[in-house]
């Protein structure tokens, strides 16, 4: 699932975005969702209220709005830890060294070019498609993980171990960004410090998952109902796709 937020004060310019911004990823074949927003005040409370959960992957924003300009929400973006794309839409290009300074995907000016905002977006889908792997940076060294080696991603204070079953890695990365990282439909955080990987378990009981190799983990108390439920269904998934 694509997630795309959607922030301009002036609503003409949000509903025309949000209705371009559809029919590109729909004529994409693209999953998504998307939220609209009227000020960055409230894009900001929304991503700090779910800074645990999976997050926008794309931001588009006009860069000038009422409460905050767009390039001061995206430096706190940034400081959140987010790794979503942003594009700015602007009348002006005054800003425009600005956007990239905070890392923006694309800069553009109104009125808005739909093929340019088509080449923005599915550029930003491209980027977070699942690529089978992850790159993470172990004692200074760039290490690719396939997902189907990694067991389980342990927040460790200010870094995260990662079980691939018989070595563990760490890495200077908050488990939440982590979380992030790792396809949904295959990883779940069953505990606040950790992630699990649905395919490596073997068996769930009240407050523990035994993974294939024999390790176990926690599940918190409040999680362990929905975890359950997400371990079946992946392997409900797992067990048609076996049968196609």
């Amino acid at each position: 699932m694509f997630r795309v937020a959607i922030c301009d004060d002036e609503q003409t310019s949000l509903v025309l975005n949000k209705g371009l911004t559809e029919k590109i990823l729909t004529d994409n074949k693209t999953e998504f969702a998307i939220e609209t927003f009227t000020s960055m005040n409230e894009l900001l409370n929304v991503m700090e209220e779910r800074r645990n959960e999976k997050g926008f992957d794309l931001l588009l924003c006009d860069i000038l709005t009422n409460e905050m300009n767009g390039i001061d929400a995206a430096r706190q973006i940034r400081l959140l830890g987010d790794q979503l794309d942003i594009i700015f839409i602007s009348s002006t290009a005054e800003y425009a060294l600005d956007g990239y300074a905070v890392q923006a995907l694309r800069y553009l000016k109104k009125p808005i070019d739909i093929e340019k905002l088509r080449e923005a977006v599915l550029l930003s889908v491209k980027h977070h498609e699942n690529t089978g792997c992850i790159h993470i940076m172990v004692d200074l060294r760039d290490v690719t993980l396939q997902y189907s080696d990694i067991f389980y991603v342990e927040s460790a204070t200010r870094d995260v171990n990662i079980s691939t079953g018989d070595n563990m890695l760490t890495t200077h990365e908050k488990i939440s960004d982590m979380e992030k990282l790792l396809p949904e439909d295959q990883f779940y955080r069953c505990h606040r410090a950790y992630v699990v990987n649905l395919a490596k378990v073997k068996s769930i009981e009240r407050y523990e998952i035994t993974l294939v190799n024999g390790e176990k983990i926690l599940v918190s108390q409040q999680m362990f109902l929905e975890t359950r439920n997400k371990i079946k269904e992946y392997r409900d998934k797992q067990k048609l796709k076996s049968e196609e």
